[in-house]
Parts: structure tokens; sequence; C-alpha cells
């Protein structure tokens, strides 16, 4: 049974007590920029060297705030005696997880409800209320490294971090965990069906009759004119679902669907190409390659409409 944690209303507090708990934390501004916490920016070190913080030459651009996370209660301790009001920050792979984190300002709301009417609900998992209305849903990290956008308002968080709750999101509004506010550990695996196909499970039931991607030349209504009417989120998911030797052909597939959907105006172009650029760096394929590809599918003749 996972044990909730009640989490104190005080930040120092709170970062004690979720460091009790075994998870790694770090101290954070109220812009989300990590402190300088490195042995080169902290005076009470034999390696300090006097410079401002933004021109630490340490080689990590958050001067080690990120990879100074720790469970240490004499460090924590002094961190948030030196600055009570910093906001609690927990990287989310060096603590063994991989969080959606939904902003519904950017439409994350509809891209959640997108992908979970293609991939089924998705486990339920402790969820957090960030202070600038988004949620966060923590799962246990699939052990490889996830795209960091791939939806409109939606990111994967997991080489990243997120602040904890009781922290203080610009807006004045305060992190906190939903349901009856206790804290609990992820318990849930990542959702298998946000891996691309190379990394899911092997499931020995045979597959649906019923085709989720159609195959080139097949024309389902769904839209004037004929062919599916997909949204980004199936776009995207047709690139990460790509067998090793077709990813370029599925990118393209794809890009192709996106400029034709976008100059009908049911699909926003920039949105989508975000989407399809994370997926691609996610499947192995370069930047270079996947720019030229989406680019090419610009100019691609009326065939765009095959599926």
């Amino acid at each position: 049974m996972n044990v909730g944690i009640e989490i104190p209303a005080e930040l120092p507090a709170a970062a004690a007590a979720y460091a009790a708990a075994g998870i790694k934390v770090f101290r954070v501004r109220r812009n989300k920029t990590p402190y300088a916490n490195c042995p080169r920016c902290d005076k009470n070190s034999s390696l300090y060297v006097q410079h401002r913080p933004e021109a630490c030459q340490c080689g990590v651009p958050t001067c080690h705030g990120f990879w100074a996370a720790t469970t240490d209660p004499a460090l924590i301790h002094r961190w948030w005696r030196e600055e009570p009001g910093a906001n609690i920050g927990a990287p989310c792979k060096l603590n063994g997880w991989a969080v959606i984190d939904v902003d519904p300002r950017n439409g994350g709301d509809r891209s959640l409800q997108a992908l979970e009417q293609r991939a089924g609900v998705l486990p339920g998992t402790g969820m957090q209320l960030t202070g600038g209305g988004g949620l966060h849903l923590p799962y246990l990290s699939p052990g490889f490294d996830l795209p960091g956008e791939p939806f409109p308002g939606i990111d994967f968080k997991h080489n990243g971090y997120i602040l904890l709750a009781p922290s203080v999101h610009a807006s004045g509004g305060r992190y906190r965990w939903a349901g009856d506010g206790l804290f609990r550990q992820p318990s849930e695996p990542w959702p298998s069906a946000l891996l691309p196909r190379k990394e899911r499970p092997a499931v020995p039931a045979p597959r649906p009759a019923r085709q989720r991607f159609p195959v080139y030349g097949n024309r389902p209504k769904g839209r004037p004119g004929g062919g599916r009417m997909w949204t980004v989120a199936d776009l995207v998911q047709h690139v990460m679902d790509a067998s090793t030797g077709n990813r370029n052909n599925a990118f393209f597939f794809a890009a192709c669907r996106a400029h034709e959907l976008s100059e009908q105006g049911l699909l926003d172009l920039i949105d989508t190409r975000a989407g399809l650029m994370s997926a691609a760096a996610s499947v192995g394929l370069t930047e270079s390659e996947a720019r030229a590809s989406f680019d090419s599918a610009a100019t691609r003749p009326g065939d765009r409409g095959a599926a």
C-alpha cells in the first residue's frame, strides 16, 4: 500500500519532509531557475571563485542546481535557512520519475483528452495541481529518454525537473497534491501507450482487426474530400510507432498530413511541427533530416490526401 505523507505548509519544513521520504530536492527561485549550488559558487568551499552566477564555469547551465539535488538533511536545512522562501525542485529522472506535465493555457487539456480517446484512460497515479492551473501526473521512469514536448500543451518531464508543493507559482498560486492533499511516491509504470512501439512490452493477444493507422491508399471518411481526420496526437504516435526501417517514411507521411490539414484550417502547423520534431528525435532521426523532410512535405503534390 502506498501510504501518503503529509507535507507541511512551510517551504523549509516541506523540503525536509520530501528528503526524509527519499526524494532528492534542490532550491529553485520564483522564476523557476535554480540557485547556484556548485562548489565554485559556495563561499564556504575551498573551490570558491568570485564570479557572477550566470558566468559560472562549472559546465552545467543550471550551475549544478539540478545535479545538486540531495536528501542530505543538513544541506537542505542550510539551503532553506539561507533562502526560506525558495521553491522546492525535484529532478525527475534522478528520482526515478517521468512526469506528464499538462498546461491548459497552451491546449494541454485538449491534448490530454485527445490522447486518452486514442490510447485509453491513463493509469491512475498521484496528481499535483500546479499553481498556474496545470497538472502533473508522475509515473515511474521507463528507463530511457522520452520526447520533451510531444503534444501541444503537454511536456514529458524526464530529464528535467518539476516543482513540488507547496512551491509558489509566479501567479501567486501554490502547488498542491490533489485529493486528500498527501504526497505519494509514484508506483505506476510509465503508460505503455506513450512508449515508442519498439519499447512496448510484447502482448501475446492478437491485434484487433480494426487498423488504427490506415495504410497508403485507404480513404476512410472523416473530413471533407475523404481521408482520416488526423489529430496532432495521432501524427506524433504514427511516427513513434514506426518500425526501424520505416521511420523516415512514417515521418514524411505525417508531415504531409500536417501540411494538408493545416491548409484546410484543421491543424495548427506550428504546434504540429513541434510535436513531430520531438517525435523524430525520440525515434533517432536527426534534426536536420527531420527538418528537411518536413519542409519537403510542403511541396508534395496532390497525393498527400491518399491516407
